[in-house]
């Protein structure tokens, strides 16, 4: 009988390394976003786009950490 490691092999470690990827690029935009805020430095069209895209990017972290959390069969790890 195979053992529980043959059947579910370990996640590949890319998912973990794009899990640290995106959580570096949304803390940089986080902290982008908070200067000009104060400052008022950014236009108001610059600013949506970043926020936008700060958006997307936790959306692509939760997908990220969902798969990663599961194993190959679906299943909450």
């Amino acid at each position: 009988m195979p053992s529980k490691r043959t059947m579910n092999p370990p996640k590949p470690s890319n998912e973990r390394h794009e899990l640290a990827r995106l959580v570096r690029r949304i803390q940089a935009l986080t902290r982008e976003l908070r200067e000009p805020r104060r400052r008022h430095r950014l236009h108001s069209h610059e600013l949506d786009a970043k926020e936008q895209m700060l958006e997307q990017l936790r959306w692509r972290l939760a997908a990220v950490a969902r798969r990663s959390a599961s194993d190959d069969l679906g299943n909450a790890a």
